[in-house]
């Protein structure tokens, strides 16, 4: 019997495995004919393709660079490969004229050897992804050629640095924008919130969840606020009446409508920050050492800014895990009063 439940489960695998190669090939297929017939058609128009299927913060991050690249190529189409799960991040955005979703990571793999686009741009790192049932990986050999790795880019500048080098431009403080429609939320709670986000697929660039109990019971005490807590998955156990966890319950778009209503984001560097730097929403980031990398800036635009609206605090020491709960809750109250001032001053 063993033998026969083997045998069902290898033959299960391979069809699996057929499926996953004839969905990309089939994909990739039908996007280069596409394309082929938009050239014929259209033989003085540029075709940019871009290619970044993940993460939620890279792509916030490099948004700026399709608005460079319709300056450099001025009759220009530009099209955006992403996983299907971000892609509501992009759909929207009037400088693309097609958001391709990501079949597969093999779809993506054959892109990046052979497309009929005009200019193709890979902006994902070597050593990052790999198909699951032919494990070739997807390379990037002008990233090998520029010397642009997983363990130096953020030695040499902030994620839209490094993406738009892979672009061959030169951007590292553009601001990124974001375009999404609307989506209501009902509230438990009237007036102001703030956002917290403080889960990362890395344990060490989060905060202890007992430290940041203590915390909002301090700032609902003191400062009398209400907090929604968003992300997907794993939710703070906290319960209070000016406290709601959103955790897992909400659409992208939903997100980041909740995240441009806030009156302050509270968390870690992360998807949802890049959102809420997007959205110039001010801010306090913890932060520590990632990798290895002991200090580096993630953002362009506001929170990029020195003495601005986010305070993007470090552990000078170690991990953000490690960050002492008193030295966070003092320099909390010191950005609380440097928003309160940069506000006065707006008026």
């Amino acid at each position: 019997m063993p033998s026969i439940y083997l045998t069902k489960s290898l033959w299960s695998y391979k069809f699996r495995k057929l499926t996953y190669l004839i969905r990309a090939i089939g994909a990739y297929g039908f996007l280069n004919l596409t394309l082929f017939l938009k050239r014929l058609s259209n033989p003085n128009k540029t075709f940019v393709g871009i290619l970044l299927a993940e993460h939620l913060g890279d792509i916030v991050a490099s948004e700026p660079i399709i608005d460079a690249l319709h300056k450099k190529f001025q009759d220009a189409e530009i099209y955006w490969i992403v996983k299907p799960v971000f892609a509501p991040i992009l759909t929207k955005h009037p400088g693309l004229s097609k958001v391709i979703l990501e079949t597969n990571v093999l779809f993506s793999i054959l892109i990046t050897r052979n497309n009929a686009f005009t200019q193709f741009y890979n902006l994902h790192l070597n050593e990052l992804r790999k198909d699951p049932y032919f494990g070739t990986k997807l390379e990037n050999p002008y990233a090998e050629e520029i010397d642009l790795t997983i363990h130096n880019y953020y030695k040499s500048s902030n994620l839209l640095g490094n993406f738009s080098r892979l672009c061959h431009l030169n951007l590292d403080e553009t601001a990124p924008s974001l375009y999404i429609g609307q989506s209501n939320i009902n509230l438990p709670f009237e007036g102001d919130y703030w956002v917290l986000h403080r889960k990362s697929t890395d344990i060490n660039r989060e905060w202890q969840d007992e430290h940041w109990i203590q915390l909002l019971d301090l700032l609902t005490m003191e400062y009398g606020i209400n907090v929604v807590e968003i992300g997907t998955h794993e939710p703070l156990d906290y319960s209070s009446k000016s406290f709601l966890n959103l955790v897992g319950k909400t659409s992208i778009e939903e997100t980041c409508n909740l995240i441009k209503s806030a009156r302050f984001f509270l968390g870690i560097d992360s998807g949802p920050t890049h959102i809420a730097n997007a959205f110039k929403i001010p801010a306090f980031i913890l932060c520590g050492y990632f990798a290895n990398f002991k200090k580096y800036m993630s953002y362009s635009g506001a929170y990029q800014e020195k003495g601005g609206i986010a305070n993007i605090y470090f552990n000078a020491s170690g991990s953000t895990r490690e960050l002492p709960f008193l030295e966070v809750w003092e320099e909390l109250q010191k950005t609380i009063l440097n928003i309160k001032s940069l506000a006065l001053k707006a008026v």
